[in-house]
């Protein structure tokens, strides 16, 4: 076992939770899996994170990539009851197994995740159980291929939702991830967004302000979603009138076990990274923009994108010595996403004028995704300006990436 306490490894590869640097991500992991009933589909998914997860815990923890994602390491506590599982799948209910492919999600284990969700029979699945398995098909998918379309997840939940009866928490929770994802990449047609426009605008009616924890839950992440409908307009008013909404149902969410104070709280969380975009891109607002980091770090404090997020801010506003503290801070944090931690620090330091430590800094993102380009392009171009000794190092990526194909014309306009 790993001899550590850091709360965020500790959920990764454990599943165990502890208190040391512990923040909403991972309390979510562990006490979804804790209170986890898997004879039924109704498990709690917290934030997914980035399939290069995978590779920076490999990086921290030194244990290899595929050892990681197989569950091939020295397993203790929660973990190793989920490696049983995945060795005795053919024991287990369909919505067992169901259940067990959304435990290796929530952890990153995307691929292991997809290929204990393909063993599943469909047939033996039911109503709300299909909803979870689809639900599920399209955030692997989202995370493992670069495919845009999800169509066909998104088809299929409408087919069920027409023929069944579903909670209007359930209506919503899907509805809410449909706008989000047409708006990004436009994932699904219009006719299917609008559609799903038009369930959860009718579940909100339903529902009113919500009675319970589940039902305050789904009206602040569906509003919070919709607010991106007139955002996309660039329509300030209504924008700013479905976030209020979002952060206040989510603020009067009241929690009645452990796992629904974290679920309150990454709502909570949520909203105020909205916000901070919100005001930062949409209405530029700078000093609110601020104010929500500010509320986004006290919320969760021992988060690095939290920092991340705050350093938008700064670095929008050129700020480049308070954006370069907030990475420092990330940094000493942690995991996740220590690969941009390091490459935004070196483009601040290099902004700054500090282009000595901007190359270590880069040097660093390297020694953790040794094909990162913008780092070692960066690198390159810098050294080679102040005749640094690192200079023959950057030009070997250069040349080492040259070779097997992965620096295009594109990148190569960038070479100074």
């Amino acid at each position: 076992m790993i001899n550590t306490e850091n709360a965020f490894l500790s959920a990764f590869l454990y599943f165990k939770e502890t208190d040391n640097q512990a923040n909403i991500w991972s309390k979510t992991v562990c006490r979804s899996l804790l209170s986890q009933d898997f004879t039924k589909a109704s498990y709690r998914l917290g934030q997914l994170l980035e399939p290069s997860t995978l590779f920076e815990v490999a990086s921290v923890s030194k244990i290899p990539v595929e050892s990681l994602s197989n569950l091939d390491y020295s397993l203790e506590g929660p973990i190793k009851d989920i490696k049983d599982k995945i060795l005795n799948v053919s024991y287990f209910s369909p919505v067992e197994v169901l259940n067990v492919a959304y435990s290796l999600a929530a952890i990153s284990r995307f691929e292991l995740s997809s290929k204990i969700l393909r063993n599943i029979e469909i047939k033996h699945l039911i109503n709300e159980e299909l909803i979870h398995y689809y639900y599920l098909s399209f955030f692997l998918k989202n995370r493992l291929t670069e495919e845009a379309s999800c169509e066909e997840e998104f088809s299929n939940m409408k087919n069920i939702f027409e023929n069944q009866t579903f909670s209007e928490v359930a209506l919503l929770k899907v509805a809410t991830q449909a706008i989000v994802w047409h708006i990004k990449e436009k994932s699904i047609s219009s006719d299917l967004y609008k559609w799903y426009i038009k369930i959860g605008l009718d579940a909100v009616k339903v529902l009113g302000e919500g009675k319970t924890f589940p039902e305050k839950i789904a009206l602040s992440a569906f509003h919070r979603a919709y607010a991106m409908v007139p955002a996309e307009e660039m329509l300030v008013e209504q924008t700013r009138n479905e976030m209020e909404k979002a952060l206040y149902y989510a603020k009067s969410a009241v929690p009645s076990n452990d796992l629904e104070v974290c679920r309150k709280l990454n709502a909570i969380k949520t909203c105020y990274e909205s916000e901070l975009k919100e005001r930062l891109y949409l209405s530029k607002e700078y000093e609110q923009a601020e104010r929500a980091g500010s509320d986004l770090i006290d919320t969760d404090p021992n988060w690095s994108i939290s920092y991340h997020e705050m350093a938008d801010v700064y670095m929008h506003t050129e700020q480049f010595e308070k954006a370069l503290t907030m990475f420092n801070k990330a940094q000493e944090i942690g995991l996740p996403r220590i690969t941009y931690t390091h490459f935004m620090m070196g483009y601040c330091l290099n902004s700054l004028g500090r282009k000595q430590e901007a190359l270590i800094s880069f040097l660093k993102t390297l020694e953790v995704d040794s094909t990162n380009l913008s780092a070692g392009i960066n690198g390159y171009n810098i050294s080679k300006e102040i005749k640094h000794d690192s200079f023959e190092k950057f030009k070997r990526y250069l040349d080492q990436w040259e070779t097997e194909g992965i620096l295009g014309e594109e990148e190569k306009v960038y070479i100074k």
